[in-house]
């Protein structure tokens, strides 16, 4: 009848074309029957996840990597299947193994501004452990996660000039700047990481026998190593002035900050970055000095299956690439160590007047 309004009930209400549009795009996307078991969603697989990772104790920067990748995963499935965030985090996590899923999740990093292979590559390696993980549950089948990996590009590591200035003593007294001191000498001295620096406690030095204990590696592993004379002295000095006179106590932290507690990451960030510009030095990255301690073991004629162990490393690939990276500076070993090399001096002629 013309004139009257319709009344629509207040428990089912009218949906405009838009909305229409996108309930029928997300159902038919979704593919409601297509799924064993679509009660295990993102958010609640997800959550098991987490919580199992925190009960390892995974490392914080680990957990991070892992957060930015679910939230990540969520945007893609938002922009691609044009979701709500409520509607991504519930749709079943068995999506994860679908077979275009891994590509279109690439492409849509991709657009959204992973720059190189490797940015690809860290989310994809986070999406592969909550796969294999979600599998092993029993969430999800025939889950695949093949990653292309690439040689990443060679980096600039400190030079003899860098390190000599960066390792010249500063006076005690100087906190920060005895701090930072000691802090390069020992990454110099070991690999160490960033977070393993800074969960060592004073009772991992054995400054009697002249070794470290790192208790809180990314590959969950305790390993002792051997400290070279000017490292150990480093440490000595500092554990006495700054840390027993003070009086911190075996089980307080190594290296703390200006109130004797545990450091945190960004004060040790900015310290780093302080001290080597007080030093002339324009690098500033902390883990640029473990690469330097990996370059200059390699190129040196250091084995790479101890270099693995010294870095805990679990698998031999990345000190691998250490060496390829590396490759152009062993030419000199080469020339000295290698068969043909070898064949020269024990004949004691050159090969050219064979």
């Amino acid at each position: 009848m013309a004139g009257k309004t319709r009344i629509t009930s207040s428990s089912k209400k009218a949906q405009t074309p838009k909305e229409k549009k996108k309930a029928l795009s997300y159902k038919e996307k979704l593919g409601q029957g297509n799924f064993k078991n679509p009660e295990n969603t993102n958010a609640l697989c997800w959550g098991w996840f987490l919580v199992e990772q925190l009960a390892k104790s995974n490392s914080k920067a680990t957990i991070d990597s892992y957060n930015r990748f679910y939230q990540k995963y969520i945007a893609y499935l938002m922009n691609t299947f044009n979701m709500d965030k409520e509607e991504a985090e519930n749709a079943p996590v068995e999506w994860l193994s679908g077979d275009a899923t891994q590509l279109s999740f690439i492409a849509y990093l991709k657009v959204s501004g992973a720059k190189s292979q490797q940015t690809v590559n860290h989310y994809l390696r986070s999406m592969r452990t909550w796969g294999n993980w979600c599998e092993e549950k029993g969430y999800i089948e025939g889950f695949k996660c093949p990653i292309k990996e690439v040689e990443p590009p060679i980096k600039e590591t400190y030079t003899d000039k860098e390190k000599a200035a960066l390792t010249k003593k500063p006076p005690v007294e100087h906190f920060g700047d005895f701090r930072a001191y000691c802090i390069i000498m020992l990454i110099l001295g070991t690999g160490a990481r960033s977070n393993t620096i800074l969960n060592v406690k004073i009772r991992d030095v054995d400054l009697r026998e002249g070794y470290i204990s790192y208790n809180t590696t990314k590959a969950h592993k305790v390993i002792r190593l051997g400290l070279e004379a000017k490292v150990l002295a480093a440490l000595r000095e500092w554990i006495q002035y700054w840390r027993i006179d003070k009086g911190a106590m075996p089980d307080d932290f190594l290296f703390c900050n200006e109130y004797g507690e545990q450091m945190a990451r960004s004060t040790l960030t900015k310290a780093i970055r302080e001290y080597n510009n007080k030093c002339g030095v324009d690098k500033t990255s902390i883990h640029l000095l473990r690469h330097t301690f990996a370059k200059d073991w390699i190129t040196s004629g250091g084995d790479i299956i101890t270099l693995a162990q010294v870095l805990t490393h679990s698998e031999l690939d990345m000190v691998k690439r250490y060496a390829n990276l590396y490759s152009t500076d062993v030419k000199s070993a080469i020339m000295e160590h290698s068969s043909i090399a070898q064949m020269k001096t024990r004949s004691g002629k050159s090969l050219k007047n064979k």
